[in-house]
């Protein structure tokens, strides 16, 4: 590579950073996880023009464990590409195939060393890069990965879910017009994708535009009306700006339909007892609070309006409970 990730990055990059980083990037990260083996080139990502294996045998085994990948088998695909690399050490691409597997279930120091040890002798793919900057984001490391998903870019600007990344990353960064801007392009590449349009409200609210927000997520929830498996995250972001915008009857219906879509948050039981409590239906606002408080247990404020509505509902030894576990967490310095 003209700008080696080895000299350029391992300098400081490796050291584990402490800045806060929003949940968008781990979402992201470990969403595309799911789908990164099958956007895989066919051949292989690092394989550089005159790179080939050594043998037809060999050449056979990369494509298998790649068929393993394809198929979440990803402890075979491992051993198979580890042990292809135990004879052939200096094979890139097969690197770049162990850096994919690694990122996949979720080690991305590990993944990020092979890439690096695939671009002493070869230069990355797009896709490569594009993975290898996740690995950073995953450290993380937003910066470093906002740096290499341009430089993914500039080989390859086709590429929607790299420009998505950059939207997740920038966002994360609180970068929130940069995060629009990127997520808007990929959607040029790819239209009608609901996790873009998801998180381009989501930036809508951070930067208090909340009709513009609103608009986003309704779109978002048209688009995959008529898909089987619902995300989430344009439902709760809808019923979120809706209840800001005190109309919590209005919120509940889209806030219901999310907590039926997995995996659990602790988000959308709270939104819907805050939702309930505000329309005086202080029961189904307790079960609400009751199933927060059990997917989030150390968060004092859930403990705190769990509290206050027991205590609305004249339990008054619920109530106390959950106030003194509030003090307790809140001395603690837990919010």
């Amino acid at each position: 590579m003209s700008d080696s990730l080895r000299h350029r990055f391992l300098p400081w990059g490796f050291v584990c950073s402490r800045r806060n980083w929003c949940l968008a990037v781990t979402l992201l990260i470990y969403a595309l996880a799911g789908t990164a083996a099958a956007q895989a080139p066919a051949t292989s990502p690092g394989q550089g023009p005159n790179q080939k294996p050594a043998t037809a045998a060999a050449t056979d085994a990369l494509a298998h464990a790649r068929m393993l990948l394809d198929s979440d088998n990803l402890a075979e695909a491992f051993s198979l590409v580890k042990a292809y690399l135990q004879k052939h050490p200096q094979t890139p691409d097969a690197h770049a195939l162990m850096g994919l597997i690694l990122y996949r279930q979720r080690q991305p120091r590990a993944s990020m060393a092979e890439y690096l040890k695939a671009s002493e002798s070869a230069d990355l793919s797009a896709f490569d890069l594009r993975i290898f900057a996740l690995d950073c984001a995953a450290i993380p490391d937003l910066p470093e990965a906002e740096k290499w998903l341009l430089r993914s870019i500039e080989k390859d600007d086709r590429d929607a879910a790299t420009w998505e990344a950059l939207g997740h990353v920038r966002f994360s960064s609180q970068q929130y017009e940069a995060a629009i801007e990127s997520l808007e392009h990929a959607l040029q590449l790819v239209p009608r994708t609901v996790s873009a349009e998801s998180l381009i409200g989501l930036a809508n609210e951070r930067l208090a535009r909340p009709d513009v927000a609103e608009t986003a997520y309704r779109t978002a929830i048209q688009w995959q009306a008529g898909r089987k498996e619902k995300d989430a995250v344009p439902l709760v972001g809808l019923g979120r700006v809706l209840l800001g915008n005190n109309q919590p009857e209005e919120a509940i219906p889209w806030l219901q339909q999310a907590a039926k879509i997995p995996p659990p948050s602790s988000e959308v039981h709270e939104l819907l007892g805050l939702a309930y409590s505000k329309t005086a239906r202080e029961t189904e606002a307790a079960k609400e609070l009751e199933t927060a408080v059990r997917l989030q247990p150390d968060s004092a404020r859930l403990h705190l309006m769990l509290g206050r509505t027991y205590r609305s509902l004249g339990a008054k030894e619920k109530a106390d409970g959950e106030l003194a576990q509030y003090a307790k967490l809140k001395g603690n310095g837990v919010q």
